[in-house]
C-alpha cells in the first residue's frame, strides 16, 4: 500500500519550490511517497521543512507548530541548527531530500485527526507557504486592489494579506509574522498595529518594516518593496551556497572602511583579522575621500558608514554605484540607526547589506562569510 506524506516548505524561493516538486515526483515510484502541498494555518501537513538561511522563515515557523506543535521539522541548508534532529545539507539534491525524509517516523493519522483536519480545513485560510509576507492595512478598496496589482507582479512568492481596520490587522499580526506592512496612517487604532508588531517581532528575526501609504503612492511604495525584497532574496541566497573554508590559491581581497570614527576603523579591522582569506584594509574617513580613493584603485568589497560630515552613506552609496564596473560591488553599511525603514533607504541607494553598531562579532562573521561565499562565486564567474 503506498503512503502519502504531505510537506509543507517555508522560506524557499520559487526556483527552490520547483526542485521540491521534481524531487517529489521521483519519489511516487516508491511506497513511501511526497507532495508539495501549500502551507496555510488551517491545514495541517505531516512534515515542515524550513530554510536556515532565511530570517523570516523562523517567524513563520513559529506561528505554524504554535497551532500543531507535534508535527517534525527538517532545517535545509548550510548549516545545521541545535534543537531540530533533521537536517538536509545544502543544495537540494534528490538524494539528500529523500534520505532525510525517509528517516523521519510519522505515524498514520487517526479518524479523529482526519475529521478534524477537514473541519480545519473549511475554516479561513491564513497562507505562510510564501517566500515573505505582506499585510496591507487601508480601507480603501482601491489602494488596496493598486497594492495587490503591483505586488504580484514579483518574482519572488509572496502572500499577501489584507485587513480593512486595526482591529482586523492587530488579530493576523498575532496569528503570523509579517515582513512588510503596507498602513493606513489615518486608519483607527494605527498606534496599537504599533505595539501589535513591537510585541511579536523576534529577537533574531529582521523586523517587520511599516510603511505608510495612501492612493497616490501606492504604486512607488509597491515597487520599493519588490526592489528590497528582491535585495532580501539575494542575500539569503547567498548565505545558503555551497562553500569550503579553505582559501582557494592566490585568493585575498581588498576592503575599504569608510567611517569618521578611529574606533569604529579599529572595530572593523580587527574582526576582519579573523578572515581565513587574506585582507588588505584601507580606510576614509568621509565620503569623499572615499571616493578620491575609489577613482583610482578598485576594492573587491567596502564598509560605509551612514553619519558623517559632508556627504552622508546613503549619497556616498549612490554615487559609488554610478562608478563604472561598481554597480555589483558588495557595500555593508555601518549603522547605529535601528529603524527597519533605514534599511529600506539604504536598499534604496544601493547597499547589499547592513549591520548595526556597536559591531557584533558574531553577527559581522557571519555577514563576512556570506560576502566571501559571494566573492569566489563572483570570480568563478567573471
Amino acid at each position: 500500500m503506498k503512503i502519502k506524506i504531505n510537506v509543507g516548505i517555508i522560506g524557499f524561493s520559487l526556483h527552490e519550490q520547483e526542485k521540491f516538486e521534481r524531487i517529489f515526483e521521483i519519489s511516487q515510484e516508491h511506497s513511501r511517497y511526497y507532495r508539495l502541498k501549500d502551507l496555510a494555518l488551517n491545514q495541517p501537513v505531516d512534515v515542515l521543512v524550513v530554510k536556515t538561511a532565511t530570517e523570516s522563515a523562523f517567524k513563520k515557523l513559529d506561528s505554524y507548530l504554535a497551532a500543531y506543535p507535534n508535527i517534525p521539522v527538517v532545517t535545509a541548508g548550510k548549516a545545521e541548527l541545535e534543537g531540530f534532529a533533521h537536517h538536509i545539507q545544502g543544495v537540494l539534491l534528490v538524494s539528500r531530500v529523500l534520505k532525510v525524509l525517509d528517516e523521519i517516523d510519522i505515524k498514520p493519522k487517526s479518524t479523529e485527526e482526519l475529521a478534524q483536519q477537514q473541519t480545519l480545513a473549511e475554516s479561513d485560510n491564513v497562507n505562510v507557504s510564501g517566500q515573505y509576507d505582506i499585510l496591507v492595512v487601508n480601507d480603501d478598496e482601491m489602494t488596496r486592489k493598486v497594492l495587490k496589482d503591483e505586488l504580484i507582479k514579483s518574482d519572488i512568492p509572496l502572500n499577501i494579506d489584507f485587513a480593512i481596520n486595526g482591529e482586523l490587522a492587530t488579530e493576523k499580526i498575532s496569528q503570523k509574522y509579517y515582513d512588510f506592512l503596507f498602513v493606513d496612517e489615518q486608519i483607527p487604532n494605527y498606534m496599537e498595529i504599533e505595539e501589535c508588531i513591537q510585541t511579536v517581532n523576534k529577537e533574531g528575526v529582521r523586523a517587520s518594516v511599516v510603511m505608510a501609504t495612501s492612493q497616490e503612492s501606492a504604486v512607488e511604495e509597491a515597487q520599493v518593496v519588490l526592489r528590497v525584497l528582491k535585495s532580501f532574496a539575494d542575500m539569503d541566497d547567498m548565505s545558503d551556497r555551497e562553500y569550503s573554508d579553505t582559501p582557494q590559491v592566490n585568493e585575498s581581497y581588498t576592503v575599504l572602511v569608510i567611517d569618521d570614527s578611529t574606533i569604529t576603523h579599529k572595530s572593523v579591522e580587527l574582526e576582519l583579522e579573523k578572515s581565513a582569506v587574506p585582507l588588505s584594509i584601507e580606510f576614509a574617513f568621509s565620503g569623499e575621500e572615499a571616493l578620491e580613493k575609489l577613482s583610482k584603485k578598485y576594492y573587491d568589497f567596502i564598509f560605509l558608514d551612514v553619519m558623517m560630515p559632508g556627504i552622508d552613506g546613503f549619497e556616498t552609496c549612490g554615487r559609488i554605484r554610478k562608478i563604472k564596473g561598481m554597480n555589483k560591488l558588495p557595500i555593508i553599511m555601518l549603522t547605529s540607526k535601528t529603524s527597519p525603514l533605514d534599511e529600506v533607504k539604504g536598499i534604496m541607494a544601493g547597499c547589499t547589506t547592513y549591520i548595526t553598531k556597536p559591531i557584533k562579532p558574531e553577527e559581522f562573521q557571519k555577514m563576512l562569510a556570506r560576502i566571501m561565499r559571494w566573492l569566489r562565486d563572483f570570480k568563478k564567474e567573471a
